[in-house]
C-alpha cells in the first residue's frame, strides 16, 4: 500500500507540478528507443488546468498517442464527451501534433448507448495500440470512485474481478453509460497520478488510506472497501502506488 500525496495551494500550482512531471514520463519512455508513448488521461472539468499546462511541453508530440481512462456513451461532440475536453484543451499548442486515439467506436449502435459502450470495449480491447501506457493519470470522485468505476454500477463485481482491460458500466447515480478501465488494468500499471482538489476529496484519499491499513492489520474485513470505491481499492493493493497531486483550492 502506498499512497503519495502532494500539496498544492491552488490548481495551477498542482497543474504545473504535474504537468511538468508527466513530461518527464513521456520523455524518458521515448528515449528508451520506444517508437511511441501512450498517455491515458481522465475527462471531466476539473484536470482543464493540468491539461492546459501539458499542452506546452516540450515533447515530441508527433511520436505520443493520447486516449482516456474513461469515456461517457455520447457521441464525440456532446458537451459530456470527455473526447470533446481532450481536443479543446489538450491537443492544441505543441500538443496538437499528438495521436488521438477515441475509446467509442464508430459504430452503428451508437443509437443505444449501452450497445454502443460494449461494442467499444470490445474494440478496445482488441487494440494493441491501448495495451501498453506509459502514463496513467486518474480522476477522484468525493464518491470514491476514479475512471469510471462506480460502486452502485450492476457491473461493480465485473470491473472489478475480470483481466480484461476496458470494461462497460451503467452508473446508478452518474449520467450515461460508460467505457471504462477495470482495476485490473489500473493495478497492473502499478503507478499511477491522481488529480485532486479540495478538502471533500482529500477526506476521501484519507478515508481510503485508513480503511486500507484496517484491512492490512487484519482488523477489517476487505470487503468493506467496496463501500469506499475503487480509490480505496487501489490505496489497499501492495502493488500499487498513487502519486496524488492535490490543490488546496
Amino acid at each position: 500500500m502506498a499512497l503519495q500525496l502532494t500539496t498544492f495551494k491552488t490548481a495551477d500550482d498542482a497543474a504545473q507540478a504535474l504537468a511538468l512531471q508527466v513530461s518527464k514520463d513521456l520523455h524518458q519512455v521515448l528515449a528508451q528507443e520506444q517508437e511511441r508513448a501512450l498517455l491515458l488521461v481522465s475527462g471531466g472539468r476539473s484536470p482543464l488546468p493540468f491539461f492546459a499546462a501539458l499542452a506546452q511541453q516540450p515533447l515530441a508530440w508527433e511520436n505520443i498517442d493520447i486516449s482516456l481512462v474513461d469515456e461517457r456513451s455520447v457521441r464525440p461532440d456532446h458537451p459530456d464527451a470527455n473526447a470533446a475536453l481532450v481536443r479543446e484543451h489538450l491537443l492544441c499548442g505543441p500538443a496538437a501534433a499528438a495521436r488521438f486515439l477515441p475509446l467509442m467506436s464508430h459504430v452503428a449502435a451508437a443509437t443505444d448507448p449501452w450497445l454502443w459502450a460494449r461494442r467499444s470495449v470490445q474494440v478496445a480491447n482488441a487494440n494493441p495500440a491501448l495495451v501498453k501506457p506509459a502514463v496513467i493519470v486518474l480522476g477522484l470522485g468525493t464518491d470514491g470512485h476514479t475512471a469510471s468505476l462506480f460502486a452502485d454500477a450492476p457491473q461493480w463485481h465485473e470491473a472489478t474481478t475480470t483481466e480484461r482491460r476496458y470494461v462497460a458500466l451503467q452508473p446508478g447515480q452518474a449520467p450515461h453509460a460508460r467505457v471504462s478501465l477495470s482495476l485490473h488494468a489500473l493495478a497492473a500499471q502499478h503507478a499511477c497520478y491522481v488529480w485532486s482538489g479540495g478538502a471533500a476529496k482529500l477526506e476521501v484519499l484519507r478515508r481510503a488510506s485508513t480503511l486500507a491499513a484496517a484491512v492490512a492489520d487484519g482488523s477489517l474485513d476487505a470487503a468493506t472497501l467496496d463501500g469506499a470505491g475503487a480509490i480505496a481499492r487501489l490505496v489497499a493493493d501492495p502493488g500499487v502506488i498513487l502519486k496524488v497531486y492535490h490543490s488546496q483550492f
